[in-house]
């Protein structure tokens, strides 16, 4: 299948493209966001009780 690209617009792939470019850059953004500024972790796990009356 050959590239045609129309005088009149874009070829739709290259709107493909560029959204699946646009999408690895926002995966690769958040993930350094999180190993940056990563989630803050509970000092205590506060584990349930057996004896809790409702």
């Amino acid at each position: 299948m050959r590239w045609k690209i129309k005088p009149s617009g874009h070829d739709p792939r290259q709107i493909d493209l560029l959204a699946v470019v646009a999408m690895l850059i926002v995966i690769i953004l958040v993930g350094h966001y999180l190993t940056v500024h990563p989630k803050p972790h509970p000092t205590s796990f506060v584990e349930p009780s057996q004896n809790v009356r409702w």
